[in-house]
């Protein structure tokens, strides 16, 4: 998936050789199903299929992976979306980059509408309208931790952490043990951290904009999109979810970036969306401050005045 996983257990682990393989095994299974970074794989083939006007069968990998995709788009309205292959194929964001025309730009985003994908589940089959076409690296990296910790879990491990470029999942720790503590760093403030949240049975993703940012044609392009209108996210730092898995933590960090700390404050806190996760955004000022707008468990390390979201800068 273009990144490292990372796969920690409890020193004296019996058998840990043949659990970190059966990890590794479940996430190149996810890899072989789901990735367009390389050649072959069964989400390409299902592109050709359905290029043709052809409907395609997925494999139990591919076909759970888009089910948890179409959920969390639904969860989402549209901010997180796995249709978003033609947007990412306008900007060319896997090649050199280039900037579409308005109007390419405004199809491909119509595009992106989840009207234009229809999956049983049933039957496992795929049917997409014509131009449409899946791009699920905003979920599969989760997926594949989820797909990893039950390999875990069904060879009875209780506590394991697994890290899969910087989206980390936690199994357990037991009730009897204190729970993980991961840091949410920025890398502007001083001390590198901003926020500390306990991690059990759980997993933590962060979205940034800053991912990745690179110059075509002498302006600034990022990596996140937003599929409701073509355009790039402009997120003035990053935000984090914690989920009960990894699929959802890594869409909805996705959404949240796209929404970012304006939606975040018009959001209603008992909205089936915002009970999905806890969310957590660590943000520069205008006057270059970093401060913080966090659901619980999140926990400042240091309290700042916490501002209101039209406070940052949204360039």
């Amino acid at each position: 998936m273009g990144t490292v996983l990372e796969v920690r257990l409890p020193g004296g682990t019996p058998g840990e050789d043949s659990l970190v393989e059966a990890v590794f095994q479940e996430v190149s299974k996810v890899e072989a199903a789901a990735s367009l970074w390389r050649p072959g794989t069964e989400l390409s083939e299902v592109h050709a299929r359905t290029a043709a006007g052809e409907p395609a069968v997925l494999s139990e990998t591919l076909g759970s992976l888009v089910q948890e995709a179409l959920a969390a788009a639904d969860l989402t309205g549209g901010a997180y979306s796995p249709a978003v292959g033609a947007l990412v194929s306008s900007y060319d964001l896997r090649g050199q980059g280039r900037w579409p025309s308005e109007a390419e730009k405004r199809g491909a985003a119509a595009l992106a509408r989840l009207e234009g994908v229809r999956y049983d589940p049933a039957t496992r089959t795929l049917r997409l309208e014509r131009g449409v076409t899946l791009d699920l690296d905003g979920i599969a990296k989760g997926f594949a931790l989820d797909r990893g910790a039950a390999a875990r879990r069904a060879r009875g491990v209780g506590d394991a952490l697994l890290n899969c470029g910087g989206q980390i999942l936690s199994v357990g720790p037991p009730a009897r043990c204190p729970a993980k503590e991961a840091i949410v760093a920025d890398s502007a403030a001083p001390d590198g951290g901003s926020l500390r949240v306990p991690v059990r049975d759980a997993s933590l993703s962060t979205s940034a904009d800053s991912e990745r940012v690179r110059t075509v044609a002498g302006k600034e392009a990022g990596h996140l999109l937003d599929p409701r209108t073509g355009t790039f996210v402009r997120l003035p730092g990053s935000v984090s979810v914690l989920a009960p898995t990894g699929a959802l933590a890594d869409a909805l960090s996705t959404a949240w970036a796209v929404a970012g700390p304006d939606g975040y404050s018009r959001s209603l806190d008992d909205s089936p969306l915002r009970r999905a996760g806890a969310v957590a955004f660590v943000l520069k000022s205008r006057d270059g401050r970093v401060e913080t707008l966090a659901d619980p468990p999140f926990e400042r390390i240091h309290p700042p005045v916490r501002l209101a979201a039209e406070a940052f800068s949204r360039p």
